[in-house]
């Protein structure tokens, strides 16, 4: 079994941006891809508050991206 690495800094012409920023936007992504299939499936009406939900949905899916190392 081989350790894990950590994932290293991302190189934008020059300026280095933290592997968190890169967890960040798939976060975003994948709560997109999510919301749309919320929509479309008429849950949101499930939810006392939506937007408060999202937000809530957003950092659970920034938590799994961070602890699975993706």
């Amino acid at each position: 079994m081989k350790p894990m690495r950590a994932p290293s800094d991302i190189d934008l012409g020059g300026v280095l941006v933290d592997p968190f920023v890169r967890y960040l936007f798939l976060a975003l992504v994948i709560l997109i891809a999510v919301r749309f299939a919320v929509g479309r499936f008429g849950l949101r009406s499930m939810f006392a508050n939506p937007p408060l939900a999202e937000a809530a949905l957003y950092v659970c899916i920034l938590a799994s991206l961070i602890a699975f190392w993706i």
